[in-house]
């Protein structure tokens, strides 16, 4: 507002000086013309130097213009500094509002901290407090234990000592032992007309090409001394092969995974026989003379009566042995004792020997291989070498053969519960095989049973 006035006054200033100025232009110009003429007087520089006068006018606005922008200038520079001041100031107390907020949240965060870790202290003093009272319970726990266990193996010990010296113990042991009697006899009676029957078949047929067969080995339940059942004993016998002259076999397992029993085979293969032909002159080469010629003074091959391409036929073998059994028993030193009876088997020799004083029977079965080096041989002779090892008062095939005889027909075959007696066999000291510990062992193999059922 005030910055309007004065322009305003300065342009009214200006106007009137205007005016003047042209009043003093034509007194300037007349006074020129007066001095060209010469006609110069003191008189005349008064009023010139009065129409000067008249320009303070002028002198007074341009002062009093550049006084006021001055003092407005230094106006806006106070109002500025004291505004910045002021924004300093409010920047400054700012900072100091934000330094307290800092030391008041560090404070606070201190606090707080202080607060966690006493929290934490009382967490730990009643964790460890209560880790205290647990460990107490638990060893009042393990102690109670402890004592419950040792008066149930009191209590064990005293049913157990009871039941080893009851008369009803002594009874069934006394039974069990008394029930293994007597098998030796029949086991060697078996393998001496068994033996009897197979020398004689050899003699009759050493010129033949067929097969050669080896003295018979006793295996299984029976020639182990702990068959189940005494009335339906089979006595078996393993009866290996061997291939006539002028043959080999060759023995093919089955494929790793199939049962080998069912899987294996035999094949037969032709050998050259020139040299016995040249040097005893009883036999034909097969690969080195004719067929006409063979057929003509010869036996057939092995391959031609008892093979199905260039494989063994079990069936074939045990049919043909079957049928040679009459015939060949007849010829025995021990036949006008004892008859022989072949019964129905397509794969094996099933005979039945009965005493013809007594009437008494005894099944016997043959079964053909060409190594004697199986698995039921190794069996029959690891339970020789404990018999041997632990001595006659050994109840370990009196433990089977109970066992078994209490298993029969519960879904456990007896090959199942002899792999038991085996694993004991191999876990339990042989002096502890002895006749006193005959119930400690009958139930161990319970135990063992019921651990490989479980798993």
């Amino acid at each position: 507002m005030a910055l309007v006035l004065v322009l305003a006054l300065l342009v009214r200033a200006l106007i009137v000086s205007g005016s003047d100025h042209a009043v003093m232009l034509e007194r300037v110009q007349q006074h020129e013309k007066e001095q060209r003429n010469g006609e110069q007087s003191w008189v005349d520089m008064s009023a010139l130097l009065f129409t000067l006068l008249h320009y303070w006018k002028i002198w007074f606005c341009t002062g009093l213009f550049v006084f006021l922008f001055w003092n407005m200038w230094r106006s806006l520079k106070r109002k500025q500094h004291e505004e910045g001041g002021q924004q300093e100031q409010q920047e400054r107390e700012e900072q100091v509002e934000e330094v307290e907020r800092e030391e008041q949240q560090e404070q606070v965060e201190e606090e707080e901290q202080l607060e966690r870790v006493e929290e934490l202290e009382q967490e730990d003093q009643v964790e460890h407090v209560e880790q205290e009272e647990q460990e107490e319970r638990e060893d009042q726990g393990e102690q109670v234990q402890q004592e419950e266990q040792v008066e149930e193996v009191e209590q064990e010990d005293e049913e157990e000592e009871y039941f080893h010296h009851s008369a009803l113990t002594r009874y069934i042991a006394r039974r069990a032992w008394e029930k293994m009697q007597g098998k030796a006899t029949k086991c060697v009676l078996v393998e001496e007309l068994m033996s009897d029957l197979l020398q004689t078949y050899t003699f009759v047929c050493s010129n033949s090409f067929y097969p050669v067969l080896q003295p018979a080995i006793g295996v299984g339940s029976a020639f182990e001394g702990w068959s189940p059942c005494e009335e339906d004993i089979v006595y078996r016998l393993l009866v290996p092969i061997k291939a006539p002259h002028g043959h080999v076999f060759h023995p093919e397992l089955g494929e790793e995974g199939e049962v080998l029993a069912r899987n294996s085979r035999i094949r037969v293969e032709l050998v050259c026989m020139c040299t016995r032909e040249q040097q005893l002159g009883d036999v034909l080469c097969f690969l080195h003379h004719s067929e006409e010629e063979l057929s003509q003074n010869q036996q057939p091959s092995l391959l031609q009566t008892l093979c199905t391409g260039s494989y063994l036929d079990v069936q074939k073998t045990a049919a043909w042995f079957n049928k040679q059994v009459p015939r060949t028993w007849r010829l025995t030193h021990r036949a006008h004792r004892y008859g022989l009876k072949v019964l129905p088997s397509s794969r094996s020799c099933k005979l039945q020997v009965t005493d013809t004083s007594s009437g008494e029977k005894v099944h016997v079965e043959l079964l053909f291989g060409v190594c004697s080096k199986s698995c039921a041989v190794a069996e029959r002779k690891y339970f020789e070498y404990v018999a041997r090892t632990a001595g006659p008062n050994s109840c370990h095939l009196v433990c089977l053969r109970l066992f078994a005889h209490i298993l029969v027909g519960m879904g456990f075959s007896t090959y199942a519960i002899k792999t038991l007696l085996l694993h004991l066999l191999a876990i339990i000291p042989l002096e502890d095989w002895r006749r006193r510990h005959f119930l400690s062992r009958l139930e161990n193999l319970l135990q063992y049973l019921q651990y490989c059922l479980e798993r």
